[in-house]
């Protein structure tokens, strides 16, 4: 494994055109600021705009960048898959590409992990600085749903935006059943497999551009719903050790 760099960041990208020059700027900024060697791995999930000639601008111009093309769409969960593939540091991060996750906090969760030895670091959303009030509620909902229904104690139990190693992320992804949506689960699988998770607050910022694939907060909860049934057996009635 490559000694060049100390944490990965995996980025899953759709339609992300217009974020991606500021989120490679910003990352590279922080991590040379905090003295930390960043990969950036940033996943085109077949796009429909301009991501992938984007990223493959930014592999030429910035030599922190590694791009990964998918040839068919394959998800949040299939982005983190194939990036962590692609991923060359013991230490793995992973965010979204819309910015609404900062990527200033990024060094606190990396440095905390290495201080304190918690097996992963999840950034927990403890407010927003925009007006959608209704999903960011909803969301507050649906986190507490599910910590009822997994027996967790999760500040934030669906945010996409922490730090871990690589072999734990690898066994986070493991799943027995494949659910529809399983970036809901992958902090409750990694809880249900005895790891230690310490959780961050940061603030939850508004997308800075571009549209969100979830056009319908309340449809997309409802349409989460059938995963819960397999996840209640898998998560919290047969919960498997670590791999």
């Amino acid at each position: 494994m490559s000694s060049d760099f100390d944490l990965s960041v995996i980025v899953p990208c759709f339609n992300e055109e217009q974020n991606l020059p500021n989120l490679v700027a910003r990352l590279e900024e922080v991590m040379n600021l905090n003295r930390i060697r960043p990969q950036i791995v940033l996943v085109d999930d077949c796009s429909r705009d301009r991501t992938r000639e984007v990223i493959r601008d930014l592999e030429k111009t910035h030599p922190t960048v590694t791009g990964v093309f998918h040839e068919r769409n394959q998800g949040i969960a299939g982005g983190w898959r194939s990036g962590l593939a692609a991923a060359k540091a013991p230490v793995v991060a992973i965010m979204d590409a819309d910015l609404q996750y900062a990527p200033e906090d990024l060094p606190r969760l990396f440095r905390i992990r290495q201080r304190e030895g918690a097996d992963v670091v999840q950034g927990w959303r403890i407010a927003h600085n925009f007006k959608a009030t209704y999903r960011y509620i909803l969301s507050l909902g649906f986190s507490f749903f599910l910590n009822r229904l997994f027996g967790t104690n999760l500040s934030d139990i669906k945010s996409g935006f922490l730090c871990t190693s690589r072999e734990i992320f690898a066994d986070m992804l493991e799943t027995r059943h494949p659910y529809v949506f399983p970036q809901h689960f992958i902090v409750v699988n990694a809880v249900a497999k005895g790891y230690s998770v310490r959780q961050e607050p940061v603030l939850f910022w508004n997308r800075e551009a571009g549209q969100s694939f979830i056009t319908s907060p309340l449809r997309f909860s409802l349409r989460s719903l059938k995963d819960l049934p397999h996840a209640f057996v898998e998560f919290r009635l047969k919960p498997r050790g670590r791999v």
